[in-house]
């Protein structure tokens, strides 16, 4: 930590975020424009914590589904995974399909054997 950091509790200077003329204006406008500030202020702080909340939990989310995909039975299988989540920045869709190749090819090349038999059987007739 630097040594020139102050630590702790610190006070929040208003005068450097006042509009130009500020010291002009009445007293009762003066805590208006204040009481503008820290409303705005609280609504930044309440959206800076929803987004936060928001990516924590597609975070969670994430690892969830990873560690879900990682643990499926690969040998002998094909699978297709989505998933759908909201960050704190926007929307993402995760598409995974994956498995063994090695048992998908004997299936389709079964599948296109059948498929010409059966061409050759009806160009037979």
């Amino acid at each position: 930590m630097n040594e020139n950091e102050q630590r702790g509790l610190q006070r929040l200077d208003f005068k450097s975020i006042l509009p130009i003329g500020f010291e002009t204006l009445s007293d009762e406008d003066k805590r208006g424009v204040i009481k503008r500030l820290m409303d705005q202020d609280i609504e930044l702080r309440r959206e800076i914590g929803r987004k936060w909340h928001d990516s924590n939990i597609a975070e969670n989310d994430l690892r969830v589904a990873i560690d879900t995909i990682e643990r499926l039975e690969h040998e002998r299988k094909i699978y297709s995974v989505q998933h759908k989540g909201q960050t704190g920045s926007g929307s993402y869709e995760l598409h995974i399909r994956g498995g063994d190749t090695r048992f998908i090819v004997p299936i389709i090349v079964a599948v296109g054997l059948i498929i010409l038999g059966i061409i050759v059987i009806l160009a037979l007739r």
